[in-house]
């Protein structure tokens, strides 16, 4: 196996070998060096500024399990906030009926915790818009089942396009 760097075949013709000529300039060697810039990724659906903060793990979880920015559009936004404040909404409610009870000192003695309608309204939100944006696995099925049958009625139509040439 011979030694050395191969043939530059535009050299060759020049007859030079693999010798510059006169004038040419030889390659340097250039040191990439790469700074660290400490850089932060850029979210593509960041919370929004009026969520509160104890939301926005919730939203950043459902815009993952939306797809992230391949399948999030900017029409869901809307739906998305209402349903992490519905989130917000159920857990201070919670929190507030397990550190008041479920039966609270009422006029006429004790009585359910109004919190507790809250709480249940919250849940009900929560589930409809949840449902709505496909975060649960019933809807997740059922958009499954929307794309085979989509996918279904189309190799239909194919077969009939296909058997009328």
């Amino acid at each position: 196996m011979p030694k050395g760097r191969p043939p530059d075949p535009t050299r060759k013709r020049r007859g030079t070998g693999n010798r510059p000529q006169a004038g040419e300039a030889k390659r340097v060697k250039q040191e990439v060096v790469i700074q660290n810039l400490d850089l932060v990724p850029t979210e593509a659906f960041p919370p929004p500024a009026d969520l509160p903060v104890a939301v926005h793990e919730v939203w950043r979880a459902a815009v993952a399990d939306l797809g992230g920015a391949n399948y999030m559009r900017e029409s869901y936004v809307p739906t998305l906030f209402a349903y992490c404040q519905a989130v917000y909404i159920h857990t201070q409610a919670s929190a507030n009926i397990a550190q008041y009870g479920v039966l609270v000192k009422g006029n006429n003695g004790p009585m359910a915790n109004p919190l507790i309608r809250i709480q249940k309204d919250a849940a009900a939100s929560m589930l409809r818009l949840a449902e709505t944006l496909g975060l649960t696995p019933a809807a997740r099925i059922r958009v499954g089942l929307m794309e085979v049958t989509g996918m279904s009625l189309l190799a239909g139509l194919n077969s009939v396009l296909d058997k009328g040439k």
